[in-house]
């Protein structure tokens, strides 16, 4: 309605359904909207699970209707809503056009590469010794072609041991402090626990930002063992 860039951070206990949160937000469909949504994973077999469990529920839910769905067809619809970041990158690679999508969820954000290891996977695997931005960077920038709106949904996993090349939160705010600085962000207040945080300054980064608490981006229950609520705490 206003025209603004957004990007909101999602953190919760495990089994909170974060992911399921992010898969209802990307797979909406509303005929009378142009509102685009995609949901990214850099999890291979994740994302080819959920391709398969979302079509198989299609082509369930055609013919319970009583329509007639083939897994190819469907398959194929719930690919452009379901996608790994890897592709993602390249399509917006080849061109330099706005997205089609105005909405994307990125799943386990904290795990994206920083600029050191993007920079050497593009320069080995897709021969682009030019690129020099970091993953986070590069998918604000992405979304940041829109001339209308556009929102980044980051989904933010708690207690993970960094990976090589991971940047964590930290680089997320760098970008948009660095070369976004019209994004609005949202966020529960949770983002600075050294849990979401990696023992990284975030508050500085806060401070100098047009950025909104909202608790209920927190997703303080677990779905999986929702009788166990102090559960994680306790561990």
């Amino acid at each position: 309605a206003n025209s603004r860039k957004a990007i909101c951070f999602v953190t919760g206990v495990p089994g909170a359904g974060k992911t399921l949160a992010g898969l209802n937000i990307s797979t909406r469909n509303d005929s009378d909207s142009e509102e685009h949504a995609v949901f990214l994973s850099g999890n291979g077999p994740l994302v080819t699970v959920l391709r398969e469990a979302l079509a198989r529920d299609d082509v369930a839910r055609a013919s319970m209707r009583g329509d007639r769905m083939d897994k190819k067809s469907a398959f194929e619809k719930v690919s452009s809503f379901v996608q790994n970041i890897h592709h993602f990158r390249d399509e917006a690679l080849r061109s330099d056009k706005p997205p089609v999508e105005h909405v994307v969820v990125f799943d386990e954000a904290q795990r994206a590469w920083d600029r050191e290891h993007a920079e050497k996977f593009m320069t080995q695997k897709r021969g682009m010794p030019s690129f020099d931005m970091s993953e986070p960077e590069f998918l604000i920038s992405v979304m940041d072609r829109r001339t209308d709106w556009a929102t980044i949904i980051c989904l933010i996993g708690g207690g993970q041991e960094i990976n090589t090349g991971e940047a964590g939160l930290v680089e997320w705010f760098s970008a948009l402090q660095n070369h976004f600085p019209d994004w609005h962000i949202y966020h529960s207040g949770h983002i600075i626990h050294p849990n979401y945080s990696w023992g990284q300054d975030l508050n500085s980064k806060l401070s100098r930002r047009n950025a909104t608490v909202v608790e209920d981006l927190h997703l303080a229950v677990s779905v999986r063992s929702y009788r166990a609520e102090k559960l994680s705490e306790f561990v």
